[in-house]
């Protein structure tokens, strides 16, 4: 990764497309809805807001799931082998294997058609891609909610206080890096954060 520039410092490239925006499908949300039920055949649907995005038809066995899907009009249906660990309170886990580098996951994405794990498919989080700014601003909304929302009723004044502190200091810093990146944007100076 390159140095310098406006994102120096800033994590991974912004460039690489976000898992927020790709349809997925989690082995560990299907086993808590109990769906991965040998020779069993179920339906996935994706949702973006109250609108229906696409959905896929899965069907289980020992070893593999099969998914059942169209991919940009074509039939893109694919084999997924799964393996299983065993927990340490026994029972066992059933996990994917990726089929382009046969790594374990638990969450595979759709991308050009075909679902791999988030390392081939080269996707990456939001959060990974930001700048500081970004991490500050973040920070601030995040603590802003909790000390809207109230003290809880089990919680101690002295922690509350702590919270209160933790976004004042957020607050300063969120708007001390916003007032740089206008100063680099504009040449201006501003005075009044130190």
């Amino acid at each position: 990764m390159a140095k310098g520039g406006a994102r120096c410092g800033a994590g991974r490239p912004g460039y690489r497309v976000k898992a927020e925006q790709l349809q997925r499908v989690d082995i560990r949300v299907w086993r808590k809805r109990g769906l991965l039920w040998v020779g069993g055949t179920n339906t996935w649907s994706w949702w973006r807001g109250d609108e229906p995005s696409g959905s896929i038809r899965f069907t289980v066995n020992e070893t593999s799931i099969r998914l059942v899907y169209i991919a940009n009009g074509k039939d893109a249906s694919q084999t997924v082998w799964t393996t299983t660990t065993s927990c340490g309170y026994g029972g066992v886990r059933r996990w994917f294997g990726c089929p382009v580098c046969s790594r374990r996951c638990e969450v595979l994405f759709m991308r050009s058609g075909r679902f791999a794990c988030r390392s081939c498919q080269r996707v990456s989080y939001s959060s990974q891609s930001g700048s500081e700014h970004d991490r500050l601003n973040t920070r601030y909304h995040r603590l802003n909610a909790m000390v809207e929302a109230g003290k809880p009723k089990w919680q101690r004044w002295a922690t509350f206080n702590r919270l209160e502190d933790r976004l004042e200091r957020a607050d300063y810093l969120a708007t001390k890096s916003l007032m740089l990146f206008v100063q680099r944007l504009t040449g201006k100076i501003f005075t009044g954060l130190a």
